[in-house]
């Protein structure tokens, strides 16, 4: 469905940003004498001149007093304005970041004449420099970001479905077709081949009117808290309270912790403890999970339309699972689901895959932009620099080596652009995992860095750039050397 109004909006924004980004530019020409632009005297910043930290730090600063920030309405503004904050940190802080990576490079006693002159040239013009990094440190970043926090959150959900996946194999009823009455279950737990069998149900409860319906999860529970993969508690139910667990996000929800006392629709006047919170990445809405006796004692409810079976080591579980379908009654066949946990492990996965696929897609746009970019600033100052190489030829370099010389400029380029936006996409995924997730969809997860995917970025960059500032810098090189500087004489 198109949205005009959308449309207008993301239109209008780019105009806003073009006259916005030309405002500083405009500027510095309008101030700069007719005579002295017309000889082009070289990068508009003088490299002796020492670079300002206050922005970079007054960005940065205001980007971390965001992310600590609570949310609004459920929404993460204060989480998204950190990652522009800290964006705008990063690029704003280029021109000295170039100036740190690009001083011990001067050092070195460097034999060839065109790695000399690309090292001494990105030194002496840390405008021109500065210029084309921003794009490629802008898309980096939000890159490294959004790679970041896709690889943790998969990475979680695959470890989460590996320790809660504990049968080996399932059944669930379809919803509205009923579920398995005490008889059934009896039925179930006698089929040959039938190590142990826990039954479970899932059922929506309203708890608060402004909130969808949380999930409450009945099932047996013992001693074995870790089942529920708890990330704090277990303790001890208050006396008169019935011991009950939160799911991750129903304890952000309902703004409840481990020991607090929470009422529930079940019962008469009936309070509960929440003795633990477990995680959940299935739903996000919340769960509740108590314990099948003290469900039942309160609603009568036997009814479950979950099982989760573990198989006897000499059998097989196509067999058993056959077996535990024709046991049921004839009605209910037809609505029951059979699972093993590697099938429904690798469903999941294949859903997030699918979910997240158009985010890699935009990632890769997202760098094409940075190296587009890139291509228009190279040719632009190699266009500049016509007279520059002319002179040079003039001293006796030859084409190869200002080649040579442009491929080495652009591989610098490449490097600490990549560098940079590596290292900041690394800071601004970590304001998207610990904030504007768990405001978002109020779940958490660890940090997983892609090793692999950084350096082929880093890489990528590298001999993208260099081939880019190549081309860019062949039509200014095929200039006869005389033409180029006749300006001059």
């Amino acid at each position: 469905i198109f949205s005009p109004q959308a449309a207008f909006a993301f239109f209008g924004l780019g105009v806003l940003a073009a006259l916005c980004g030309s405002i500083l530019p405009a500027r510095e020409g309008a101030r700069v004498q007719p005579a002295v632009a017309l000889k082009n005297t070289g990068d508009a910043v003088d490299p002796r001149k020492k670079v300002s930290i206050w922005l970079p730090f007054i960005l940065g600063t205001a980007g971390a007093a965001a992310a600590i920030m609570p949310a609004v309405s459920n929404i993460s503004v204060f989480g998204y304005l950190s990652m522009a904050l800290l964006l705008g940190a990063g690029i704003s802080a280029m021109p000295m970041i170039a100036r740190l990576l690009l001083a011990p490079l001067a050092s070195f006693d460097v034999k060839s004449v065109s790695a000399e002159l690309a090292v001494q040239h990105m030194r002496g013009a840390p405008g021109s420099v500065s210029n084309a990094l921003y794009g490629i440190v802008a898309s980096t970043a939000l890159m490294i970001a959004m790679a970041v926090m896709v690889t943790s959150f998969r990475t979680a959900v695959d470890d989460w479905l590996g320790d809660v996946l504990t049968g080996d194999l399932y059944l669930r009823i379809d919803p509205g077709a009923g579920g398995f009455n005490e008889y059934d279950q009896a039925q179930l737990k006698r089929v040959s081949g039938v190590a142990q069998i826990m039954f479970s149900r899932q059922i929506p409860l309203t708890i608060a009117a402004d909130q969808p319906p949380i999930v409450l999860i009945t099932r047996p529970i013992g001693s074995d808290h870790e089942r529920l993969q708890l990330l704090s508690g277990p303790v001890d139910a208050t006396v008169g309270t019935i011991p009950v667990w939160l799911s991750e996000p129903a304890s952000r929800i309902l703004h409840k912790s481990v020991g607090e006392v929470i009422a529930l629709p079940l019962g008469t006047d009936q309070k509960f403890s929440i003795v633990g919170i477990w995680r959940d990445y299935a739903r996000q809405q919340g769960a509740i999970v108590i314990n099948a006796d003290d469900y039942v004692r309160l609603t009568g409810d036997v009814m479950r339309d979950e099982a989760t079976v573990t198989v006897m080591k000499d059998a097989k579980p196509e067999t058993v699972a056959q077996q535990l379908v024709k046991t049921v009654s004839p009605d209910l066949q037809q609505f029951i689901q059979t699972t093993q946990p590697a099938t429904l492990r690798q469903f999941a996965l294949k859903l997030f895959d699918r979910s997240f696929a158009i985010t890699y897609v935009l990632e890769a746009i997202a760098i094409i932009v940075g190296l587009a970019g890139v291509a228009a600033t190279t040719s632009a100052q190699a266009i500049s620099r016509a007279r520059e190489f002319g002179m040079l030829r003039h001293l006796g370099v030859s084409k190869l080596q200002i080649i040579k010389m442009l491929a080495i400029e652009g591989a610098l380029l490449g490097t600490i652009g990549g560098v940079s936006g590596v290292a900041l996409g690394c800071v601004m995924s970590q304001v998207l995992i610990h904030v504007v997730n768990p405001q978002s969809f109020n779940w958490t997860m660890s940090t997983r860095f892609p090793i692999s995917l950084m350096v082929a970025v880093v890489i990528s960059l590298l001999v993208a750039a260099s081939l880019t500032s190549i081309l860019a810098g062949r039509r200014a090189v095929s200039i006869d050397a005389v033409r180029a500087v006749r300006a001059d004489w």
